[in-house]
């Protein structure tokens, strides 16, 4: 069933569906409270599992109200565990064994929270369509300024993304682009390091020319304050430099990474002549190459990233209730929204998230159009991305800290419970290191700290747990595979623990940083962040020896001792997982190639023969393109050639690639060509046909999305995790054999040198 529109345009629906919560809730709470047995709860929970799973067969009819009722049965089970735990289990029989006990209580509880957030905000998202009805020739259509912050990245990246904002469908009259040079500021070209200064110098006058160039606006500023949102707040009210500033009635920011299509503007605008009390229209950040869990465990293009849930599910589901927020890139926002405030608000270091909470508190609204409209990169390696993603931990912490949702002015009951599930998300580290060490607690310290029979877990928590991975597999299967997101948390856990730690000590302490792009590995090596995940290796390796010992010592407690086995090797599955994650493998190339099918012709320049081939592009990069033809043509490596294709709208494109590979296909041969770029123009004809088309993106988008059955998935991750492992501690042997070897050399070396010397003979 297609829910787009499903409470705008049947406002009906609403009040119903919540009428009717109300009126079962007393049936609800007594069915939760009622006391049954261990095996009729067992055989009841058991049967409703075996329910869901028939109904399931038929959900695709009704896929909206199956997954109201799927969520309705996990909340129910989920109920009846947290009456039985609360009940039943929380024993007091030491204070060390009851301050563990409420820990992990606590840990279950933060857990439950966050899944039920996440039905009521995600079981019904939003998907709306790109709205493309504005008249360009309208004379009322609004000035749009796009800003395009950058701070460290190479020049070419920015040159890039400048390029294809010239390159919008939009009235140039009413288009105002500027490049935000943070690394170029009078402060870091009088920097006390003369390298330092004379590199923010040689990037503050190459940007210029660029700018200039490009007939594009360049603006930098005195001082570095209050990194990005400083940023873009000096180019928004400074007046008194001579230069040309942003006064537009929209504001488009782009990091300087994102390259945009060149629909964009024309698939965002138009909702802003709908709604003048939006702020904001928010996309999707989209991402060609492979984050390091993906390219560390080579799952890019098999499986979703991590960035397509949030971007695919999370955003859609907020957006339902009016709390989509700003993500920092890819949106436009509405210029008289943000002088109400002064701009971009940066007293966290999630300035997009804070900007949004402060908007929605003043009645304004916010869309997400859920169309791939820029390409990005990811981080490369696990340190870049633990950068990253503790910034977005300690910026959320922040808000709850500083901006505290539940009692924030003007936001309606559902917009608090959405902005609260958002930040208090990133606190899962806590509770997740809690489930990783609970084991541990029995089988190393006997402390009991979970007081159920084994036939009471069979009971309570894993059918609870079973369906909960059903409902989640549900909602999210198409953009999360079964057991990733356990796998992204526990490799995030031991370094978000830390930083949360920090906000929680000093809610004003942390300081944004950059998160490094565009780099780059010579080598396999092993990072840097891997010691935890030896360390916690070595402790559930050891585990399975002392559950034995105590199953031979203790026979009457081994339903206790199955029970922490059990949980324990999930975990020691997930650190398997891990060890690949942090087995960087070696990343030479910075131009990422975009698989494609596209028709192409080609021919020969300097030939003599006029015919044109007709071929088809497998593959597209900044640097040039993969191409397959078919049968023998007469194609020599060296061969200049001319490439004529045009894009799903039509736009015809010409340009000049030299022949550098050639390789059999088939009955084929597949080219490798490199493109030549002749001039200025060449250069934004290549980045016009690369970056313009959002179809292209939107396609590459929704192939990374489908689903997998949850026991496939285990297999799967299975396989990763012993995969990983296996290509972990081959890759240190080699490391230890090289270093061995170099070692060995030097003390030959050495030797031969004392010998000589003794003889005094000379070689």
């Amino acid at each position: 069933m297609n829910v787009n529109g499903f409470f705008s345009q049947k406002n009906w629906l609403a009040p119903v569906v919540i009428g009717c919560l109300l009126l079962t809730t007393p049936l609800f709470l007594s069915g939760v409270i009622t006391r049954l047995t261990t095996k009729e709860q067992f055989f009841f929970a058991w049967g409703l599992i075996f329910l869901v799973l028939v109904l399931r067969k038929v959900a695709h009819h009704f896929s909206v109200f199956f997954g109201i009722l799927i969520s309705f049965c996990t909340l129910f089970l989920l109920s009846r565990y947290f009456f039985f735990r609360l009940s039943s289990t929380l024993l007091y029989t030491s204070t060390l064994e009851f301050f563990f006990i409420l820990v992990l209580f606590a840990a279950e509880i933060y857990g439950m929270f966050i899944q039920v957030m996440g039905m009521i905000i995600n079981v019904m998202p939003l998907y709306r369509p790109a709205v493309q009805s504005i008249e360009l020739s309208d004379p009322d259509l609004p000035v749009v300024d796009v800003l395009i912050p950058t701070y460290n990245e190479p020049e070419q990246m920015v040159a890039i993304t400048a390029s294809a904002c010239t390159l919008f469908d939009y009235p140039r009259e009413k288009l105002n682009i500027y490049i935000l040079d943070d690394g170029g500021t009078t402060q870091k070209r009088n920097a006390a390091d003369p390298k330092s200064a004379a590199a923010a110098l040689v990037r503050h006058e190459t940007l210029k020319v660029l700018a200039e160039y490009l007939e594009v606006n360049y603006l930098t500023r005195e001082e570095n304050i209050s990194a990005k949102a400083g940023n873009i707040n000096a180019a928004l009210y400074t007046s008194d430099d001579g230069q040309q500033h942003p006064s537009g009635d929209l504001v488009l920011v782009l990091d300087c990474d994102h390259v945009p299509t060149r629909d964009f503007l024309q698939n965002t605008v138009g909702y802003f002549l709908k709604d003048p009390k939006l702020f904001l229209v928010q996309t999707p950040h989209f991402f060609i190459n492979p984050d390091p869990v993906e390219k560390n465990l080579d799952t890019f293009n098999k499986i979703p990233g991590d960035n397509v849930m949030f971007y695919g599910k999370v955003l859609p589901g907020l957006d339902l209730w009016n709390a989509a927020f700003f993500c920092g890139s890819a949106a436009v926002l509405r210029r008289s929204c943000l002088d109400e405030v002064g701009g971009i608000v940066g007293e966290t270091i999630t300035e997009d998230a804070e900007t949004a909470l402060t908007m929605h508190g003043r009645g304004y609204n916010s869309v997400y159009v859920g169309k791939p409209m820029v390409c990005g990169l990811c981080p490369e390696t696990f340190e870049d991305f633990i950068i990253q993603r503790n910034r977005w931990a300690q910026g959320m912490a922040q808000i709850l800290l500083l901006k505290n949702p539940l009692f924030a002015r003007g936001l309606s009951l559902i917009q608090r419970l959405c902005y609260l599930n958002s930040a208090g998300f990133w606190f899962f580290s806590f509770s997740r290191l809690m489930f990783m060490l609970a084991p541990f607690f029995y089988l190393y310290g006997d402390l009991q700290i979970y007081h159920a029979t084994l036939l009471q877990c069979l009971a309570y928590p894993i059918p609870y747990m079973i369906l909960s991975m059903i409902v989640t597999n549900f909602m999210y299967g198409a953009v999360r595979h079964p057991f990733f997101s356990e796998l992204y948390e526990t490799a995030m856990s031991f370094y978000n623990v830390p930083a949360i730690l920090s906000v929680l000590r000093n809610p004003r302490s942390p300081q944004f940083k950059v998160t490094p792009k565009d780099t780059s590995l010579a080598e396999d090596s092993v990072s840097p962040l891997a010691t935890p995940f030896y360390i916690m290796l070595g402790l559930f390796a050891a585990m399975y020896p002392v559950a034995m010992y105590r199953a031979v010592t203790n026979p009457q407690f081994l339903g206790s001792i199955i029970i922490c086995t059990v949980w324990g090797t999930f975990n020691f599955l997930l650190l398997l997982l891990c060890l690949g994650v942090v087995w960087e493998r070696r990343q030479i190339r910075k131009k990422y190639r975009m698989p494609v099918k596209e028709p192409i012709r080609l021919r020969v320049q300097d030939s003599g023969q006029d015919g044109w081939l007709n071929g088809l592009a497998t593959d597209l990069s900044e640097e040039g393109m993969g191409i397959i033809l078919d049968g023998k043509r007469l194609v020599s490596e060296g061969a200049m050639i001319e490439i004529e294709t045009e894009n799903s709208a039509g736009r015809h494109f010409l340009f000049t690639a030299e022949v550098v590979r050639i390789m059999k296909h088939g009955n084929g041969v597949q080219l490798g060509c490199q493109y030549q770029f002749e001039d200025e123009e060449s250069f934004l004809a290549i980045t016009n046909y690369l970056y313009g088309e959002s179809d292209r993106w939107e396609k590459l988008w929704k192939g990374r999305q489908h689903k997998v059955p949850i026991v496939a998935g285990f297999f799967f991750v299975l396989k990763l995790g012993f995969t990983g492992t296996y290509h972990h501690f081959i890759g240190l042997a080699r490391i230890f054999w090289k270093k061995l070897h170099i070692y060995q050399e030097k003390i030959w070396s050495r030797f031969v040198a004392k010998k000589t010397k003794r003889s005094g003979c000379s070689y």
